[in-house]
């Protein structure tokens, strides 16, 4: 294979996640579930001043264990492969560990989407270790600066980015390879520039894990921070930035999201209230499983949830359909939802549909 193949590869492999990247691709090219995302509780000890679902916001503030396991159930039916656990922190969730391994014994492989502060313990670490044997963990770390970090965070800024980094030293002293780690950085405005390369730099080049750049979307807390938002150029620079760091010398980028179309449109999510929706960014249900089975929900609203429209476009289409990066990215559908109200427009943060770009 040549370099640029090699490149591809990598691009697909690690904005795809999940460390099964073969299978994964297959199911996106089937149109199926490879991925279920539970949104367990919107509990969570970090405090993100833009964080989409908070959980002062909501209704409640856990998915009830008995809907978790009737959702697991119908996923294994489908033959989901993945289950990706998010909150808020999952593992702030009591009974958390439980959950995991009634997935791990139904034939899942868990992923972790964390804060990461829980596992400064090293017991929740140990446990979340155990229990996504063959899948990934994810914290969230956006900057390493105190003074950044408390702008958009609430609470001790320096402490909890300590408690975040012990987290990490605890996962691979008890042997999760830093291949199978993720740092999930928020890209807002403070960040722009010299700090985002720092960070992404620690991540990849000093700690080795792979690094999920995603776009602050204006829903729940980030509403009242519109000045966050970063202009398209600067969403250019920091992808620049982050494809010369993680993928250097490849052709192939994507745009305002570090996951590529394989995760997103593979993937599904029950929320806290029981919606399914097309990931836990995108609060527009389609179906609840309070009501209807899972499969039903999904064999009927299919196309919305898995995104057909991206896949077979038509005259009128996204100009991501087009764009000269679909190999790999089809633009971030949540922040065209939200900044276009189309689920399949374009994703209007992306500097290659900007004029003048």
């Amino acid at each position: 294979m040549d370099a640029g193949g090699q490149n591809l590869n990598t691009v697909i492999a690690r904005g795809c996640l999940h460390p099964a990247t073969d299978e994964a691709v297959r199911y996106f090219e089937e149109e199926r579930v490879y991925s279920l995302q539970i949104e367990s509780t919107l509990a969570c000890p970090q405090g993100c001043r833009y964080c989409y679902a908070p959980a002062d916001a909501a209704r409640v503030r856990d998915l009830p264990a008995g809907d978790i396991a009737a959702a697991l159930s119908s996923a294994a039916e489908m033959d989901v492969k993945a289950v990706d656990w998010l909150g808020g922190d999952p593992l702030i969730r009591k009974g958390w560990y439980d959950l995991a391994e009634h997935a791990r014994d139904l034939g899942f492989v868990n992923n972790i989407w964390s804060s990461g502060i829980p596992l400064a313990d090293p017991e929740v670490a140990e446990r979340a270790v155990a229990v996504t044997e063959g899948g990934f963990i994810s914290v969230h770390l956006d900057t390493l600066d105190p003074g950044i970090y408390a702008q958009l965070h609430d609470g001790d800024a320096g402490e909890k980015i300590r408690a975040i980094r012990r987290g990490i030293e605890n996962l691979v002293a008890f042997g999760k390879p830093a291949g199978e780690l993720v740092d999930c950085i928020t890209f807002a405005r403070p960040l722009a520039g010299d700090d985002l390369m720092k960070t992404m730099r620690y991540f990849c080049e000093e700690v080795g894990t792979a690094i999920c750049l995603t776009q602050m979307c204006t829903v729940g807390r980030a509403c009242r921070h519109p000045e966050w938002v970063p202009t398209p150029g600067e969403v250019r620079d920091a992808c620049r930035a982050r494809d010369a760091i993680c993928y250097p010398g490849s052709s192939c980028s994507f745009g305002t999201m570090d996951v590529n179309k394989f995760y997103c449109g593979s993937v599904i999510c029950v929320t806290v209230d029981g919606d399914v929706t097309p990931c836990s960014v995108i609060r527009k249900g389609f179906g609840n499983i309070r009501e209807q089975p899972l499969p039903r929900i999904v064999e009927e609203h299919r196309s919305e949830l898995l995104f057909s429209g991206m896949r077979h476009p038509g005259p009128d289409s996204s100009s991501c359909t087009r764009c000269e990066q679909n190999a790999v990215c089809w633009g971030c559908r949540a922040t065209a939802y939200y900044e276009t109200g189309d689920l399949l427009g374009p994703d209007p943060k992306c500097w290659r549909a900007a004029p003048g770009r």
